[in-house]
């Protein structure tokens, strides 16, 4: 019996980044990889494909990516608030007369005011410089010498963090995929005999309603209806069919198999919660860690560190600008070093409004985010109720096709008995074996059904209750 539990916690060209990938994945596929690996000696069950499955989904891969992307935009941007360290080296050819002064390059005869007055004509003549600038932004953008938590850096952790919560999110998505095929691929299977048994009953009824047309006892009407009964029960058969083997051949694809219409899996299907959940595990304390909830919160700390970083831009920035230069010209008396150092302030002064703008954009996108907090909280609260209320439905339905099964069961046997004395005609024993398998078959449906919504459930619940670990 599955118990119901709640749930408390919640490859790539460069080489680096298939290892980081691997490390970050190991945990979630470790099962995957079990299932894989191991003697396919008995059928797969619900367990055992979702295990495969949350190792070979493209959705979660893509979203596991994402989130390893942006905690390299995390790096990156405390990186540009920390001090930036340049180097260069030029080597240069020229020959002819100089026109200007540079201390390093003899220039010839030159007055006491740096007048060239017999300029020095060179031949082709080489120099070499090699320099090295710092720059260190001390205040910008929020951020004070690179130290601090700044909106750049905030932004990309409030993105990283949401990218997070919708990997949770995905990964639920994939658990419901999954149930939802094995149950409805599983419960074709299983109605299968249901449907040959109906075949071979409208078959046989055929047949008596012609004999008994032959003898007058039945009208062409009755041998045409016949037909067509037993016409739609071949068709639902061969629908029947067909969903099993599309079932196979998805679940196959879905689960990174080969594609098999015989996918071998149990014909067994899970149980359903028992007891049921209760609405405190669904929206309770629970709910307000949903992870759309979390996803949603992180967005809005996102739009906020967007609306600071525009802010800030506003006001004047201060950085701090350092070169050293070494010029020589070949020659041991003519090389030099010179060193500057400054403090830069940059002062906005007037852009039109463009800046203002931009950061009254920015405040009105963080107050709409907030606003759609709620949204979020009323759409995960009315998805949860609707899929219960569903299930209440079905599990009435169900209740009542159990009673109605039973008595056919009972009405079937007792013709059956009548039939084997002699005293039941053929037809009544076919119609009642019929209508028990009807009920039989809407039974199965409806059961598979609840199942699927009760996946459904988990999914709406965000994982906080569990039916399916």
């Amino acid at each position: 019996m599955t118990k119901s539990i709640l749930h408390r916690d919640r490859s790539s060209n460069n080489i680096a980044a298939r290892l980081a990938a691997l490390l970050f994945i190991l945990p979630c596929t470790s099962e995957a990889r079990d299932a894989l690996e191991a003697p396919r000696s008995h059928p797969l069950t619900l367990h055992d494909c979702i295990a495969i499955a949350l190792g070979e989904s493209p959705a979660l891969e893509a979203s596991r990516f994402d989130v390893l992307s942006a905690a390299q935009a995390v790096l990156a941007a405390q990186g540009l608030a920390l001090p930036l360290l340049t180097g260069l080296a030029d080597y240069k050819l020229f020959q002819g007369s100089p026109t200007t002064k540079f201390s390093v390059i003899n220039l010839g005869t030159i007055t006491p005011s740096g007048v060239a007055v017999t300029p020095k004509v060179v031949g082709l003549s080489e120099i070499e410089t090699y320099s090295a600038h710092l720059t260190y932004p001390l205040f910008k953008d929020g951020s004070i010498l690179g130290l601090n938590n700044a909106p750049a850096i905030a932004e990309k952790k409030a993105k990283k963090q949401a990218l997070a919560w919708t990997v949770n999110l995905t990964r639920e998505a994939v658990i419901y995929r999954i149930t939802d095929e094995f149950v409805a691929t599983v419960s074709a299977r299983n109605r299968m005999g249901l449907a040959e048994r109906r075949v071979q009953l409208l078959d046989r009824q055929v047949t008596v309603t012609q004999e008994q047309q032959k003898q007058g006892l039945k009208l062409p009407i009755d041998v045409k209806v016949a037909k067509d009964q037993f016409s739609a029960a071949q068709t639902l058969l061969t629908l029947l069919r067909q969903q099993a083997v599309a079932g196979s051949l998805g679940l196959s694809k879905t689960l990174g198999l080969s594609s098999s219409s015989k996918l071998s899996l149990s014909n067994i299907l899970p149980d359903p919660p028992d007891p049921p959940p209760t609405t405190e595990q669904l929206l309770g304390a629970s709910l307000n860690h949903h992870p759309s909830l979390e996803k949603q919160r992180a967005v809005i700390d996102q739009a906020k560190q967007d609306y600071r970083l525009e802010r800030f831009r506003l006001y004047p920035s201060v950085s701090l600008d350092g070169s050293a230069t070494y010029v020589d010209d070949f020659n041991v008396s003519n090389s030099a070093s010179v060193f500057s150092g400054a403090i830069a302030v940059s002062v906005p002064i007037f852009d039109f409004g463009a800046q203002l703008a931009t950061t009254r954009s920015k405040l009105m996108t963080y107050k709409a985010e907030q606003a759609r907090l709620f949204s979020t909280a009323d759409d995960v609260n009315y998805e949860v109720l609707k899929t219960y209320q569903t299930i209440y439905t079905l599990t009435h339905n169900i209740l009542g096709l159990q009673g109605e099964v039973s008595k056919a069961e009972r009405d079937a046997q007792v013709l059956e008995a009548q039939q084997q004395q002699g005293i039941a005609e053929p037809l009544t024993v076919i119609e009642k074996e019929l209508h028990l398998i009807a009920k039989q078959d809407e039974l199965q449906g409806i059961q598979a059904r609840r199942l699927t919504f009760y996946a459904a459930l988990q999914k709406a619940a965000g994982g906080a209750w569990k039916w399916i670990p």
